[in-house]
């Protein structure tokens, strides 16, 4: 039973309007008309596949929109996007910016609202030509110290990544298309060099009240000052957790909306150790006192939208471990009852038998690939994870480069949920790296083109037209080798269903790397 919403049309929400004001009367010409927030109720059309297992449907609360970011149909009136995450001043280690990608034919209004955690937002209205981007920078007066943003567009096929960046590096995700209940992030630490605060952005027009507990390694906790926080109406609230969990090494946490709806995000910041300092996975020193509270070794930012539900089969397109490559598979069970799960890598070479595991309630599992000998070093992969007996769970691949992988950084990528025929990558190519993962999760092969946008006009990037991808295997597709100067977006159109991943930048000169999902495009 998949844990997607039935099929249906699309269906408005509450619209963003501030409290207090008579919603607009809708005008008669569509050019006119600013959005509401358009919700998913099912993408379930030839082409699109999601979420779907064998078993009883789990007991964690299932989010009543799409489990992860999908672009409205072109013919949409209206859509919506919702971001958080960066921090409000221009330097800061996350600082922020919009890139607004238009798939579609015609030139798209685009009313964004920025939003502070502390003082005055600003909105402004930009116009995005057809198949052309628009970056807005996420900078407020007052220097806040989050930011987080409300992109209403008059119409469907486009896309909103916010990319955050600093002196540690560059994370790139896509926003949220609706809000939820609740929210649910499987990874985060708060180390001697590492913080995790979770940002909570309220789109609508009524308050919302959340609750916040976590799982560490030290149990399941809930502390007072994290229960019945207040998300005002069209407000950004965020939540340092080293307030309340310090030095923790593994925190998952559950968002729980009492009253109301929200988007959750979590960012992550973690400095250099200290010269001398020890870290994580390093042989403690009795003669060092800082080998009983050790940094994290890798430097880095990481951006996570979190995950509205729990979910019964998450994959993600690429993997790699060994070789400075840190790379771990974690589990998050939310519910009440234990959960058993099956993980499967395919491997470029030779084959690897599942992992089989019981996550308890309320618990965290995590494989850290280094440790396990049918991951071999080296040796690329892909990676599925599903519940054999229906119980949802939240589950994140983390990676962590140290010399000698030839990136450096940190980054967290929650499970693909959703097939597609079709995705729009927003923010494709930096330079450096840069490339994309695609996976045919089916055994037949598909064959797959990838197209750029240049002139008002959607065109295929030379030598990247009618790929076949082999079926249950990976195909990683270098865009610094094969499309050259471009630095465009990106939209993948396959004859079947695959997944989409984007992994951006990080070598040894450029530190900090980013993994991400591509947009399903309806």
């Amino acid at each position: 039973m998949s844990d997607l919403p039935g099929p249906g049309a699309w269906r408005p929400e509450q619209p963003t309007e501030r409290p207090g004001r008579r919603p607009a009367r809708p005008p008669r010409q569509r050019s006119a008309r600013f959005p509401v927030v358009i919700g998913v109720a099912g993408l379930l059309v030839a082409g699109g596949i999601a979420d779907r297992a064998a078993g009883q449907p789990g007991p964690a609360p299932v989010a009543a929109s799409q489990p992860v970011p999908v672009a409205a149909p072109a013919a949409a009136l209206s859509s919506s996007w919702f971001c958080a995450g960066a921090t409000g001043t221009s330097n800061g280690a996350a600082a922020g910016k919009l890139v607004i990608a238009n798939a579609g034919d015609q030139a798209l209004r685009a009313r964004v609202r920025l939003v502070a955690s502390r003082g005055a937002g600003r909105s402004a209205t930009y116009t995005v030509a057809a198949h052309s981007t628009t970056n807005v920078d996420e900078t407020l007066p007052g220097d806040p110290p989050w930011v987080g943003a409300v992109v209403d567009l008059d119409g469907g096929a486009a896309a909103v990544d916010q990319v955050v960046s600093g002196p540690l590096g560059q994370a790139a995700t896509p926003c949220a298309t609706a809000g939820s209940q609740q929210w649910y992030f499987a990874t985060g630490q708060t180390l001697v060099n590492a913080t995790d605060t979770i940002t909570l952005l309220n789109p609508y027009p009524t308050d919302a009240v959340v609750d916040m507990t976590f799982t560490t390694e030290q149990g399941v906790e809930a502390p007072g000052d994290f229960q019945g926080l207040v998300v005002p109406a069209g407000g950004l609230l965020s939540v340092d957790l080293r307030s309340h969990l310090r030095r923790r090494k593994q925190i998952a946490t559950t968002v729980h909306a009492r009253s109301g709806r929200v988007v959750a995000w979590s960012t992550e910041v973690v400095t250099p150790p200290a010269p001398g300092e020890a870290t994580i996975g390093a042989p403690a020193n009795p003669a060092n006192p800082t080998s009983a509270d050790p940094a994290a070794p890798a430097a880095g930012v990481v951006l996570t939208l979190g995950s509205p539900s729990a979910g019964r089969r998450w994959a993600w397109p690429d993997g790699e471990a060994g070789n400075g490559l840190d790379e771990r598979y974690v589990i998050y069970n939310p519910s009440a009852r234990p959960a058993t799960v099956s993980l499967s890598v395919a491997l470029d070479q030779g084959q690897a038998e599942p992992f089989r595991l019981t996550v308890g309630p309320q618990a965290v599992t995590t494989i850290v690939s280094d440790s396990e000998a049918r991951i071999p070093p080296g040796v690329g992969h892909t990676a599925t994870l599903v519940s054999t007996n229906g119980v949802g769970v939240v589950a994140t691949r983390t990676v962590a480069a140290v010399a000698p992988a030839a990136r450096r950084g940190v980054a967290s990528l929650p499970g693909a949920r959703m097939a597609a025929a079709a995705w729009l990558v927003p923010v494709a190519a930096t330079g450096g790296s840069d490339s994309l993962a695609l996976l045919a999760p089916g055994p037949n092969p598909l064959d797959v083109t990838l197209f750029g946008m240049a002139g008002g006009q959607e065109i295929p990037l030379p030598g990247l037209s009618g790929l076949t991808l082999p079926g249950s295997q990976r195909t990683v597709i270098s865009l610094a080798a094969k499309a050259g100067s471009y630095r465009g977006p990106i939209v993948v159109r396959a004859t079947g269903p695959i997944y989409v991943e984007s992994d951006l930048g990080g070598t040894g000169t450029a530190p900090g790397f980013s993994l991400s999902t591509g947009v399903p495009l309806s």
